[in-house]
């Protein structure tokens, strides 16, 4: 059986020491970059499962590298950042990330983290296919269609759209899918739901058979059209 294997970008040593030393007990393997384009060109040569990110690096911002990252590819994306505001959180998770955590944090519950997101992707490819109207999701190919049209989704996305189909016609809540989605005692807002909902949104076609309708004041909800 392939080995996990996650990549630490991070200009900090002591944060790859502390990741790798928790990460290496769960019986992860680690690559370690200290720069964004070392980032890239380890994506590109090697067969990388999960990205921790930090957003403060020396040669070009962790921003710009999750840009490139999502050009090319929908491998989950955690950032480390020691910016704690609402709206750098909202940010990274607009750029595709999977999740944000604000340093100081604990390398223990990063690596939870780290273990929860692998968890999903696992439990994620033992499902069926998903069908609603004209939208099929593969969750083991994490493949996401439309009137046999493949749409590009980031895992974070394809597991938001997952639980709508798996859900349609119900009305859910910010909470609830935070809760479903982020089932690890995420300390998150709810507008990275929202964020989600607004990429899905973006990508899915304009014309479809389904559309996320909003709920004033609830949340969302899947329906036909």
């Amino acid at each position: 059986m392939k080995k996990t294997t996650v990549l630490i970008c991070d200009d900090s040593m002591a944060v790859h020491e502390s990741l790798t030393n928790y990460l290496h007990a769960d019986g992860i393997a680690v690559i370690s970059v200290c720069d964004g384009e070392s980032a890239l060109e380890q994506l590109r040569s090697s067969n990388i499962d999960l990205v921790i990110l930090d957003l403060m690096l020396p040669d070009m911002p962790g921003t710009e590298v999750c840009r490139e990252i999502r050009k090319q590819s929908t491998i989950p994306i955690i950032i480390l950042s020691a910016k704690s505001e609402e709206m750098d959180r909202i940010i990274g998770l607009e750029l595709g990330a999977d999740d944000y955590v604000t340093k100081p944090y604990s390398p223990r519950e990063v690596s939870v983290r780290v273990q929860a997101i692998l968890r999903r992707l696992r439990s994620a490819n033992e499902k069926k296919m998903l069908s609603f109207a004209d939208l099929k999701i593969f969750p083991e190919a994490y493949e996401v269609y439309v009137a046999e049209e493949k749409i590009d989704l980031t895992p974070k996305e394809i597991e938001v759209l997952a639980y709508l189909v798996a859900n349609a016609g119900r009305v859910l809540s910010r909470e609830q899918i935070l809760s479903a989605i982020w089932r690890y005692d995420y300390y998150g807002d709810t507008r990275a739901v929202d964020t989600q909902i607004k990429r899905l949104r973006q990508k899915l076609p304009s014309r479809t058979r389904f559309m996320i309708r909003s709920v004033y004041g609830i949340g969302y909800k899947l329906e036909a059209i």
